[in-house]
């Protein structure tokens, strides 16, 4: 518990902006499997799209981290 509320500190201070990145990557990458899952278009088109999406994703977060 301690360690989570210290990284939330960490995260609200600016500090940590990998760590705040991967969070929203992981939220992204959660939604984009749901919107598979629940697709009603046939499986080979939901998931192309799906690949795309991931790829576009996997390119901004890369593009927002500083190595």
């Amino acid at each position: 518990m301690a360690d989570e509320e210290a990284e939330q500190e960490r995260l609200s201070r600016g500090e940590g902006g990998c760590v705040a990145e991967l969070q929203r990557l992981g939220e992204r990458l959660q939604e984009l499997e749901r919107q598979l899952r629940e697709s009603r278009v046939p499986a080979v088109e939901a998931a192309t799209e799906y690949c795309q999406q991931l790829c576009q994703c996997l390119s901004v977060a890369q593009a927002g981290m500083q190595w």
